[in-house]
């Protein structure tokens, strides 16, 4: 799976590029089943196109004695090298987990020893929905994910749990997240001003299937009884009822709901990439 990966972001640079430098701040994520691959492979993908830190590391699996603190940060995406904390803030601890893996210290942390994958872009959101009093930004949520997860399904679960118990307080963001059994989309903002939790949904995509997530939010109708393709917090639908975005009467679409529009205001920033790729 690592050869495939990496595979697939030198190709999504290059088809890309031309793109990247009329759309800064556009991130593009590639998602592949295993059965849409030549060799049975699961793909995920991400092009960072915007202005981030360009070092990177790999931090190695450690042990931890019972009762370690975690540290959970804001600005690490903008330093300069591997120890440089300048305009760096702890927003907040979390206990430490007892053993985590060695995983791929990006801008936003992508690859762990186990096979665990992610990519991300930017799908902004309704501004109402945004609380900067939730601790976790998104990419301390994938940090945290690849230190402690083996598998995509566990990763979303563990990240929901943190969103519930910790709050999120970012934009409205999508991980696109894979194993080297299935890849899933995961979709996540805000609960507003007044909750510093957060909603997000998770799809699954198909084995035999490819799908881009473009800067705008894909997630739609949620059938929450199919397990094997769907997840969701467990206040998807109260939060869009209460904050007056769905009336719980017609059928529930999570993009509607949620998202508000989508990262740009010009549909062609995030169709033409689209179209690139499918």
């Amino acid at each position: 799976m690592k050869r495939a990966i990496y595979v697939l972001v030198i190709l999504c640079l290059g088809s890309l590029c031309t793109m990247a430098q009329t759309e800064r701040d556009a991130c593009t994520s590639i998602m592949v089943g295993k059965k849409a691959s030549v060799d049975g492979s699961v793909m995920t993908s991400h092009t960072c196109d915007s202005w981030y830190r360009t070092w990177m590391s790999i931090e190695p699996a450690k042990d931890y004695p019972r009762d370690t603190i975690m540290s959970i940060y804001e600005g690490l995406m903008h330093t300069e090298h591997q120890k440089d904390m300048t305009g760096v803030k702890e927003k907040g601890t979390i206990p430490q987990a007892r053993h985590t893996y060695r995983f791929l210290n990006t801008a936003y942390p992508c690859l762990n020893e186990r096979q665990l994958a992610m990519g991300e872009t930017t799908i902004s959101g309704r501004d109402t929905l945004q609380n900067k009093e939730g601790l976790f930004l998104i990419e301390e949520l994938q940090r945290v994910a690849l230190q402690r997860c083996t598998t995509a399904r566990e990763a979303i679960r563990l990240m929901g749990s943190l969103i519930k118990q910790y709050g999120y307080g970012d934009s409205g963001e999508c991980l696109t997240i894979a194993d080297p059994a299935e890849v899933w989309i995961f979709e996540v903002f805000g609960e507003g001003p007044k909750q510093k939790g957060g909603v997000w949904a998770a799809q699954r995509i198909p084995d035999d299937e490819v799908a881009v997530s473009a800067n705008i939010s894909r997630i739609g109708r949620l059938d929450l009884s199919d397990t094997d393709h769907f997840m969701a917090s467990d206040n998807v639908f109260s939060v869009a009822r209460q904050l007056n975005l769905w009336d719980g009467k017609g059928e529930f679409s999570f993009w509607k709901a949620y998202s508000g529009g989508n990262y740009f205001d010009e549909p062609k920033n995030y169709s033409v990439r689209e179209l690139f790729i499918m």
